[in-house]
């Protein structure tokens, strides 16, 4: 009995993801809750969630992965319905602009917003031409920073997801709603944004994963005045040298992306049974 071509390439990609990220992942963990002994011990846990720098940072990854999702949810629906409704070259045009940023790492574009949101940056300047404020706000190495850089750098994520969604519904489905009395509003929180929940569940997931795990746009906006876990993470592996602490800390950010993931599973899945039983 011969396996079918596809069957086998799913076993590959399988084992592929099983060795790339499942025992990565298990190792970071196992390694977590070893002491220098060899022996089991969350004393490198109760270390680092004693220490108060760690809480704040932890409260500040969340903070920060909130804000950016919630931006560019704010940010996405717009884009991602001008495009779909705009015509083939214009909507070529749009989605080239909203890759574009791809093609940039995430250091050049930390360094671009070091230009605009500098003392001496474009934001400032125009405030001062203005009169708007006596001297230079400090926007830099702070949570504002650290919140649009990776806005900027995770955006399209958001757009694309809700692209793909969008671009399935019939468009008279929103003339329909209205011929029914339904507000602008009302079409689009009743109608559009329960057909695009899927989009909308795919985009977050990645946009808040992202940005909890993110390391260079915080490392370089946000600086030493605005750590967060992955720059702690940093500073213990590669400063300090202490690696119990940075693999505890590697154990709670992973098993946050777990949490985080499982949550979203549970939510999509209840929409899917909400969607069965309305069908």
């Amino acid at each position: 009995m011969t396996m079918q071509p596809t069957r086998i390439l799913a076993l590959l990609l399988a084992a592929a993801v099983t060795a790339i990220i499942l025992v990565p992942s298990a190792i970071i963990l196992f390694e977590s809750v070893l002491s220098p002994e060899r022996t089991l011990s969350l004393d490198a846990y109760h270390t680092v969630l004693g220490a108060r720098v760690v809480r704040q940072a932890t409260w500040r990854t969340f903070e920060i992965a909130f804000a950016v999702t919630a931006l560019c949810i704010l940010a996405g629906y717009p884009l991602a319905f001008a495009i779909a409704g705009s015509g083939p070259r214009l909507r070529g045009a749009l989605i080239a602009c909203v890759i574009f940023p791809f093609l940039l790492s995430a250091v050049v574009r930390a360094f671009g917003w070091n230009i605009v949101i500098g003392e001496t940056g474009l934001i400032n300047k125009v405030l001062l031409g203005l009169g708007l404020v006596a001297t230079p706000l400090q926007l830099l190495h702070t949570e504002i920073a650290i919140i649009l850089g990776e806005a900027h750098l995770l955006c399209p994520y958001m757009v694309l997801s809700l692209l793909a969604v969008i671009g399935r519904i019939d468009p008279n489905l929103e003339a329909a709603a209205q011929s029914l009395g339904a507000s602008p509003p009302g079409v689009f929180f009743r109608v559009m944004v329960p057909m695009t929940l899927p989009g909308l569940l795919a985009g977050t997931l990645l946009v808040f994963a992202l940005a909890m795990t993110a390391f260079a746009t915080p490392w370089l906006l946000g600086g030493t005045r605005s750590p967060v876990l992955t720059s702690l993470l940093y500073r213990y592996a590669f400063v300090s040298f202490d690696l119990p602490r940075a693999l505890a800390i590697a154990g709670i950010l992973l098993i946050l992306g777990i949490g985080f993931l499982l949550l979203h599973r549970a939510i999509a899945r209840r929409d899917a049974m909400t969607g069965e039983h309305a069908a």
